[in-house]
């Protein structure tokens, strides 16, 4: 055994280097200040799962602010979140728990760069080239940052690398758990439910490969043990929302699609430009946090060459078609779901390309050793030119990404002082203030609060604010004139407020152009 793990240290020492880089690198990021973490790792999005643990270990139940029911999350990410600040959290604001559930998340990241580095062994017997695959699996800023954000993405990152190994032992013939693969790809979709389209593409790539008669069974089985960690989260959802996905991607849906509606009206013209745009600024943004434009032109090169070279196939049937081949299929319809038909995208949607980006680099540099001289020196250089595209990407794109939420911790911190104790506020991205203020928050977007998001549909929403007795409305200004100005249902909310005061940031060298608004209701 101890001769087997120094001969694995020796053989992959670089991509054991680059694991234990991203590790020091992440840990880093975690430890820094609160406003770092606010405007460069923590999405708003991330508090609302602080939130609701924290109601959660209070005694208010699933609910945001204490006060409104809420299945606006992926479960499984909550259920870890509630050992954390059941033993950690103290006082209000306090955030011990969110720097635990980050080392936590960078933990997370290790386990699963391990299985990806076993996932790797199988496209390459070339230690130099999966130590390149782990680079860009791990090194891109993309990862580093999307992997630590508060959110789901750690965990279903590593029972996603967890399904993809267990499914691949499969298709080589060493395994025949069908049950394992099932309950880790429940799992998977547990954590996050749009990764649903990579256990359905497994259980696919079964019914093909074997044969509609044979495949039948194993495929059947494995899809009942999926369903088994699911079924009380739909029935619970069911029984008290009546709805099956979360309040939160209904909500988004709604938004985005009517904001069409809004600003270009029901022409079916309109809809398929909408369709088109958004499919390609989704696309292009993705391109952008990976570094894709700086690997596209080796990736496709690469792969022109050696498709008409005969060392990479393409199957002329779907029974052919390995498994890897179905995951890219997976990922196409995942994006298509979120980018194309739901119009709704966040860059942590899609982090799960990093791995077969990574696969991809790996097989399109082993298929080339023959043709290359210098084979070796050729990785190193590339090397240097993904790491120097990894720079670019994060300076541009990455750095700063959420500049604009130090204006609303200021928000919270104004409020605490300037406003009644008692006074209902209600905010549209409500995250960072909620965990902050020490006032009654009300979440107005829908996205953890059923009874918003209900108000909404009806184009209530400015009923629904009275009859909750909310005293204030505090947000930028884009999400009364624009974003939600269709859910009203009145011409002109701020007939209807007086002007309080605007919260600018604590940094000064924030991009946003307007601070936080807070306005009084007549």
């Amino acid at each position: 055994m101890i001769k087997q793990f120094q001969a694995f240290l020796r053989q992959e020492w670089g991509s054991l280097l680059v694991i234990c880089i991203a590790v020091v690198i992440q840990l880093y990021l975690v430890t820094r200040s609160l406003p770092f973490l606010i405007t460069n790792v923590l999405p708003d999005d991330a508090f609302y799962y602080f939130d609701i643990a924290r109601s959660i270990v209070l005694g208010t139940g699933s609910s945001f602010n204490g006060i409104d029911m809420t299945n606006g999350y992926h479960p499984l990410w909550l259920v870890v979140l509630l050992p954390i600040f059941k033993f950690f959290y103290t006082t209000a604001s306090d955030i011990t728990p969110i720097r635990i559930a980050l080392i936590v998340a960078v933990v997370l990241n290790a386990i699963t760069a391990i299985f990806v580095l076993r996932i790797l062994t199988r496209f390459s017997n070339d230690s130099y080239v999966r130590a390149l695959g782990m680079i860009v699996w791990l090194l891109n800023p993309f990862l580093l940052y999307e992997s630590i954000n508060g959110l789901e993405t750690a965990l279903t990152l590593c029972l996603f690398s967890v399904f993809f190994l267990l499914a691949l032992r499969n298709e080589e013939g060493k395994s025949e758990s069908y049950w394992m693969t099932g309950l880790v790809g429940g799992l998977m979709v547990l954590a996050r439910l749009d990764m649903v389209f990579y256990l359905g593409a497994y259980l696919v790539w079964i019914l093909f490969r074997r044969g509609w008669r044979i495949g039948l069974r194993p495929a059947f089985i494995t899809g009942c043990i999926a369903a088994i960690p699911l079924i009380p989260w739909v029935i619970w959802n069911a029984l008290n929302f009546h709805m099956i996905l979360t309040g939160s991607s209904n909500a988004e849906v709604l938004v985005n699609h009517e904001l069409i509606v809004q600003d270009h009206g029901t022409s079916v013209l309109q809809f398929l430009k909408a369709i088109v745009y958004l499919t390609q600024y989704s696309a292009s943004a993705l391109f952008d946090r990976t570094g894709m434009y700086a690997l596209s032109f080796f990736g496709m090169g690469a792969a022109a060459v050696l498709i008409v070279r005969h060392e990479i196939k393409i199957p002329k049937r779907f029974s052919k078609m390995k498994l890897s081949q179905y995951m890219c299929g997976a990922f196409l319809m995942l994006f298509i779901a979120d980018a194309s038909i739901r119009w709704t995208v966040r860059p942590w949607y899609f982090v799960s390309f990093e791995l077969l980006l990574a696969i991809g680099a790996v097989v399109a540099l082993s298929a080339m050793k023959p043709y290359v001289n210098h084979y070796r020196t050729g990785v190193y250089i590339l090397i240097g030119l993904i790491l120097c595209s990894f720079f670019v990407d994060w300076s541009k794109n990455v750095r700063g990404a959420y500049h604009g939420q130090d204006q609303m911790y200021s928000t919270s911190l104004w409020m605490n002082e300037h406003l009644p104790s008692t006074t209902k506020i209600g905010i549209f991205n409500a995250g960072i203030e909620e965990y902050f203020s020490t006032r009654p928050i009300v979440n107005l977007d829908g996205l953890v609060n059923v009874n918003a998001y209900h108000a909404m549909q009806r184009r209530e929403l400015w009923n629904y604010i009275q009859s909750q007795h909310i005293g204030y409305i505090a947000d930028f200004d884009e999400y009364l004139t624009y974003r939600y100005k269709s859910f009203f249902g009145i011409d002109d909310p701020f007939a209807n407020m007086t002007f309080t005061y605007t919260v600018d940031g604590l940094s000064t060298t924030t991009r946003s152009q307007n601070g936080v608004n807070i306005y009084k209701i007549k």
